[in-house]
């Protein structure tokens, strides 16, 4: 008779001689979960709706339609159109027109005079502000560099309201009170300007005490230097209104010729007379009849203006 535990041991033995083995089954299936991570692939189809994205660029056109620049071009420049200054420096952008011809008459008569020799360093000066002095003197001065044979030069006396510098396109400093009251050399404040020929000492840096450093022997010596060095040379002095500051005053007795500017129909007669009457009468070359319109309309004489029947 055959035991039990025989059987189960021969059994036991028999199960692991036949390698059956479940349980290594399991362990071998292990391959399926690499077979899983295949799968894994699977998220790039997943960017693939990031690829639909390209939706938007059929909106990108349509957000350049609003500036396309047929719908809204530039506003065309306009027409060549000469500045204020421009239009008034008539010897220079007009010298066949009338004012011009009337500015050279002018020239003409400070360059031959009927007695004596002509005046070469020339004040010009007004009664009171805004008669036009500093746009003649530019003018004058322009007739004057469009001779055959005169170089000029504008000396820009006006040191508390200069003009000359921005009319002629030069730079302001350094000038003239920097020669005054910081010691430059004259060749470094002399500039040459658009127009050939004409140059020009502008006010230079800002001065407080024009009436005193006008008054001094370094501007006598100033102007004498230039008048002895540049003997072809004509200057001209652009200074304030006499009734305004005292500098005409002073300059007056260091020139040899006084040109002086009424605003027709403007200025009040009593105040031209007065401001005549502070000038010394013999040096008094010209008195010019100005208008804001046409710059200048007519050149009466002193006595004309002294006469009831003045401007």
């Amino acid at each position: 008779m055959v035991r039990m535990s025989d059987v189960l041991q021969k059994r036991g033995r028999d199960l692991k001689d036949t390698g059956m083995a479940p349980s290594p089954a399991p362990e071998q299936a292990a391959p399926p979960p690499a077979t899983a991570a295949t799968p894994a692939p699977s998220p790039a189809p997943a960017a693939a709706p990031p690829a639909a994205a390209p939706a938007p660029p059929s909106a990108e056109p349509s957000v350049t339609e609003p500036t396309v620049p047929e719908e809204a071009p530039p506003p065309p420049p306009p027409l060549t159109r000469q500045a204020p200054d421009e239009e008034r420096l008539v010897s220079l952008y007009a010298p066949s027109s009338p004012q011009a011809k009337r500015i050279d008459i002018l020239r003409s008569q400070l360059l031959y005079p009927f007695h004596g020799e002509p005046p070469r360093t020339i004040m010009i000066t007004s009664a009171a502000a805004g008669e036009g002095r500093s746009l003649l003197t530019a003018n004058l001065a322009i007739s004057f560099a469009r001779g055959l044979q005169q170089y000029v030069m504008i000396m820009d006396c006006h040191l508390g309201s200069p003009v000359i510098d921005q009319m002629l396109e030069v730079p302001r400093t350094p000038g003239l009170t920097d020669y005054l009251e910081w010691d430059a050399e004259v060749f470094e404040v002399m500039h040459w300007s658009k127009v050939d020929k004409l140059s020009v000492i502008p006010a230079g840096s800002p001065s407080e005490r024009s009436a005193e450093i006008l008054a001094t022997d370094k501007m006598a010596s100033l102007l004498s230097e230039l008048r002895e060095r540049y003997s072809d040379r004509y200057i001209l002095l652009d200074t304030p209104p006499v009734q305004a500051q005292d500098d005409p005053a002073v300059l007056a007795r260091m020139v040899e010729g006084i040109v002086f500017v009424v605003l027709g129909g403007v200025t009040d007669r009593e105040l031209v007379l007065r401001a005549l009457h502070s000038l010394p009468e013999e040096k008094i070359v010209g008195v010019v009849l100005n208008d804001k319109k046409t710059v200048v309309v007519d050149a009466p004489s002193l006595a004309a203006l002294q006469s009831d029947g003045g401007f």
